[in-house]
């Protein structure tokens, strides 16, 4: 195995342990003990695996069963990545659609009509 494939994976294995304590977490905050016991076996397994490939005496070799795990990792964190993708592009979408076009106007009004023009764009409804 390459190097950078060490690397690559140690970091994976680091990531996807980091992120199963997140879930530790969130799972512990709502008394959910079997969440947390899954996440916590998820990511012990992801702290050895992470431990053997950056051992100093690994041979570059890794079981059938330790590729799956980082398969699973990939999943996890790509699932985790499209989920900050997709906030962000939704917020970027509230900036170019909404806020820009607001403030712009605001400043296209005259120095008279910019408050009122404001105070007609800048309202949130609520849904309730």
């Amino acid at each position: 195995m390459d190097e950078k494939y060490v690397k690559l994976f140690t970091e994976l294995c680091r990531a996807t342990a980091i992120l199963a304590e997140q879930v530790m977490d969130y799972d512990k905050s709502k008394d959910d003990e079997k969440g947390f016991e899954s996440a916590k076996a998820l990511r012990d397994d992801f702290e050895r695996l992470h431990d053997r490939i950056d051992a100093d005496d690994f041979d570059g070799n890794l079981t059938k069963a330790e590729y799956a795990k980082l398969l699973v990792g990939c999943y996890i964190i790509t699932n985790q990545l499209q989920d900050k993708i997709t906030i962000l592009k939704n917020s970027l979408d509230g900036y170019q659609t909404s806020l820009i076009p607001k403030l712009q106007k605001i400043l296209d009004a005259s120095d008279e009509e910019y408050a009122e023009v404001a105070k007609v764009n800048l309202v949130i409804e609520s849904n309730e």
